[in-house]
This record gives structure tokens, sequence and C-alpha cells, in this order.
């Protein structure tokens, strides 16, 4: 690529990034029910409406505060990448709003896994014995399961202390507290054998060698007929944006797994009805202990 041609794919790069900032901008200003400078303000406005015609239109409260969690989450990201491009992997974030964000949206993965029970009798026995929340974070699928199966008891583990400390707060002011316990503690450090029947793993936040103990911990923990399912990033259908999403996750500490990876390690462990569904933004590799 020439100089010239560099010069005018940073051009174009660069509007996407100032569309994505000021998107961002409107739901700060939202959210603080504030508004900038009259004269910026109607800037603002327009530039939004000409990216995401109506976008902002008739959001609540928490759909703005959800939103503003994930614009503050990418662009702290990209922050963080762009000053700090040198420093060893791992999990980063502490931001209780960016970590709240992250748990609000996180509970779509159970709302997904029922869906998916509704036709799938052996996973919707799973789903009213005890769930295992592998990387808690805040308790957000743990909250949600409790709240679609009151006959589930849900333990939710994870060893980033910022989350942890939310998820406590989290649990002990819901009307399930009863039901779900939140622990500091290591999957690799999991040993109870046959104490689950369901057990999520979020195996894109996992560096490959952790993730695979905690497959061999998961395997042993679930008692017979027991469900594991495993969570992958949906791939996006385009090259840049699958690069970009490796990035991030071998950045934050995990490992890119492919969804035959994954089956296989499952049928490596004695898992069977193995079988991959996808409901975006997350693809669910699910297995059923004999």
């Amino acid at each position: 690529m020439d100089f010239t041609t560099f010069q005018t794919e940073l051009r174009r790069v660069a509007g996407t990034v100032q569309a994505f900032a000021a998107v961002g901008a409107a739901l700060r200003l939202q959210h603080a029910g504030r508004q900038a400078d009259p004269a910026v303000q109607a800037r603002l406005v327009a530039a939004v409406e000409a990216v995401m015609p109506g976008a902002l239109d008739g959001l609540n409260p928490q759909q703005i505060s959800d939103a503003l969690a994930y614009v503050t989450q990418q662009i702290g990201e990209a922050t963080d990448l762009f000053y700090n491009a040198d420093r060893p992997p791992g999990w980063v974030l502490q931001d209780p709003d960016i970590l709240q964000g992250l748990g609000r949206s996180s509970r779509q993965n159970i709302r997904s896994i029922v869906e998916l029970a509704a036709n799938r009798p052996n996973l919707a026995a799973s789903l009213a014995g005890c769930f295992l929340d592998v990387g808690t974070g805040v308790g957000g699928m743990a909250l949600e399961a409790a709240e679609l199966c009151p006959s589930l008891r849900v333990v939710g583990m994870d060893i980033w202390e910022p989350s942890l400390a939310l998820a406590r707060a989290n649990v002990a002011a819901s009307s399930h507290a009863a039901r779900i316990e939140i622990r500091a503690q290591d999957v690799t450090q999991l040993d109870e054998p046959a104490a689950y029947t369901l057990a999520w793993l979020p195996a894109p936040f996992l560096p490959r060698r952790v993730g695979e103990v905690a497959l061999d911990r998961l395997a042993a923990a679930l008692a017979p007929n027991g469900h594991l399912v495993v969570g992958l990033l949906s791939v996006p259908t385009d090259k840049a944006g699958t690069a970009l999403l490796a990035l991030r996750t071998v950045r934050s500490g995990g490992h890119v797994w492919e969804v035959p990876e994954i089956e296989q390690e499952l049928h490596a462990r004695g898992f069977v009805d193995v079988e991959t569904c996808i409901i975006p933004p997350t693809t669910f590799v699910i297995g059923r202990r004999p």
C-alpha cells in the first residue's frame, strides 16, 4: 500500500472512531441528564442521527446505562491498547459501571440456555439442580439463572476481586440470595465430584492451558446426565472484525478457541450429545455427561 492510499484509509478509519465517540458522548450526556454547549449539542445530535438514524429515540434509562457501559468498555480497551500495547496479557477492567454493564449483558446467555432447553428435555432437567457459573463476574448470570429457574441452586466463582465485591453486593440485594453462593475460587482448583447438573464455562476469557484444566475439573464435577455449556464469542463474518476480536481476546488474557476445538475437547472427556448452537452474540457448545 502506498502512503497516499494509507492516508486515505487512515482517515476512513478515523471517521469510524469519531462516529463511535459521538454516539458515546450523546449517551453519556443523556445518562447524566445534561447537554453540551448549545452549538455543540446541535452538531452532536446531527452527527449521531447521521450515523445511526433514530438509534437513541425511546431508550429507557437502563438501556442507556447498558449502552454507555459498552461504549465506555470499548473506548477504554482501545485507549489501553494505544498507550499500553506492550503490557502483558490479562484482565484489567475495574470500573464498577463497566463491570456491572458486562454483568447485565451476560444475563442474555442464561435466557438463551433456557430457550435452548425448551426443546431439549435433558438440558431442561439440568436446570432444576445445581448450576456452576464459572467466571461469574458481578453475578449477572447467577442472578438470572435463579430468577428464571426457581428450583435451581447456583454457585458463582471468579478470581477477580473487583467483580466479586460487586457480585456479593448484587446477590445480597436480590430476593434470591438464599440460593446463590459467590466464591473467590479458581476453577482449576475445583474438586467437587458429581456436584452439579449444569456448568457454564466462558472459554475465551481463559488461557488455553487453564481452559483445558477447567474442562477436566468440570467433567468430574458434573453429575451423570449433567450438562456443560461452553460459551464462545460469535466470530464476525468480516476479516477485520475477526482479527480485532482475536486481538481483544488475547490482550484480555484469553485464548481464541475454534468451535471444532471445543467440540473435540468435550468428546475427549467423554461428553455425548455434543452440539453447537449460535444465538448471537454467543456461540454455545453443549455436551452431556453420560
